[in-house]
């Protein structure tokens, strides 16, 4: 139903109001430490530095686990991004060993707890307090509030990166994530660009394949009540054939009429039908942003935006350069665009799209949102439905 819903009646349904708050995220006290070891690759056993679990680990605990970050990612705005070992309880002559060192005897809950490696990798990023502190109100994106909305989203969709597991201590906060193998999705349409001689980017099966992902994670997104308000290239992580939406640093949470209280608004799932939204400044890359954020000043669909968005990549993905540096009549070609000449533009570039990809872009790229395409009708138009789809080529097992 959400999907279905068009601008003209969520501007039906009241007045604009604010986003709802996420619920408070459900943060552990977590530690960073020195632990033994058992790294089952190699066959030995050694004492790693900054390994991080949860404080409150019980000893008698079957399924605990940590995390050994090992490889720098990325770097982030209030710290990093690291890929990290999966660390299960191990239960040996190693473990006995360390009780017996400690000088207690072997199985005794004070006993020092022994790791040992598995072959799962996650994606912890780790937010730096000191940098939160000394930048706030200075970002619109919020480290605490991407925690809230990745633990609603969950960890159990295929198009959308959620949570695993969050801590904290006194220097940062770990937010724990599946990780995705293959980079960003904009590293892929750039290798298709550099394969093509820098002539376009994807084919259209290869887009397709991507697309129809890409809209599946929308569609969750929407099911929770969620505008995510950056999405772009460099926010897909490819993990072999599957890609996902992640980054919810700036997200908002769209608010419903309430079925139960007339005049008074709640979330997605208790709600009705959605409402507009105030304002809420500019954010996001310019060359993916819609023009109602650009401008500023009118209440806004916080699915609206994201569509138009999709459609920014759509068109990245299948000509491998932005349709606009910033969405504004200024820029001519946007105006363009909005004006419906979009394919011709693109044919006085000699990049031939077929009639039903820039059907769909056309109908994308549309200044008044009452005349944008929903999720739903994007969904089911011919160039998602029909024709060839090109998935990735097959990938030798990632190495541990």
């Amino acid at each position: 139903m959400h999907a279905q819903v068009t601008f003209a009646e969520v501007e039906s349904t009241g007045s604009p109001t604010r986003p709802l708050e996420f619920p408070p995220p459900n943060v552990a006290r977590g530690v960073r430490v020195q632990a033994l070891v058992i790294d089952l690759e190699r066959g030995v056993r050694d004492v790693w530095p900054n390994v991080i679990h949860r404080e409150d680990l019980l000893s008698g605990e079957k399924e605990v686990q940590a995390y050994f970050p090992n490889k720098r990612l990325q770097d982030a705005i209030y710290g990093s991004v690291w890929a990290a070992v999966v660390l299960h309880r191990h239960h040996g002559p190693a473990a006995d060993d360390a009780a017996r060192a400690a000088g207690l005897e072997p199985g005794s809950p004070q006993a020092p707890i022994v790791w040992e490696t598995t072959n799962m990798i996650v994606a912890i990023k780790m937010v730096d307090w000191s940098r939160v502190h000394r930048m706030r109100g200075r970002q619109l994106e919020d480290p605490v509030k991407e925690v809230a909305a990745l633990q609603l989203i969950g960890a159990d969709h295929p198009h959308v990166l959620g949570s695993i597991d969050v801590m904290q201590d006194e220097n940062y906060l770990y937010s724990v994530m599946p990780y995705c193998r293959d980079g960003d999705l904009f590293g892929i349409v750039v290798k298709h660009a550099e394969e093509a001689g820098g002539e376009r980017g994807m084919s259209e099966p290869v887009a397709r394949y991507w697309f129809r992902q890409i809209l599946w994670g929308l569609h969750r997104l929407q099911e929770l009540g969620i505008c995510h308000r950056d999405l772009s290239l460099e926010n897909i992580l490819v993990d072999v054939e599957h890609c996902l939406v992640i980054d919810m640093g700036m997200c908002l949470r769209v608010p419903y009429n309430s079925a139960t209280s007339r005049g008074s608004v709640t979330d997605a799932r208790r709600g009705s039908s959605r409402r507009l939204m105030k304002p809420q400044g500019v954010c996001g890359k310019h060359n993916y942003m819609s023009p109602e954020v650009f401008e500023n000043t009118k209440p806004f669909d916080g699915f609206a935006i994201d569509l138009w968005a999709a459609g920014s990549i759509l068109y990245i993905m299948l000509t491998g350069f932005p349709a606009y540096d910033q969405a504004s009549r200024a820029d001519q070609r946007f105006d363009l665009i909005i004006n419906g000449k979009l394919m011709r533009q693109l044919k006085e570039w000699q990049i031939i799209l077929s009639p039903e990809a820039g059907d769909l872009l056309q109908n994308m790229f549309q200044l008044d949102c009452r005349d944008r395409l929903t999720l739903a009708e994007i969904m089911s138009h011919p160039w998602v439905v029909n024709g060839e789809v090109q998935g990735p080529p097959p990938q030798e097992p990632m190495p541990f």
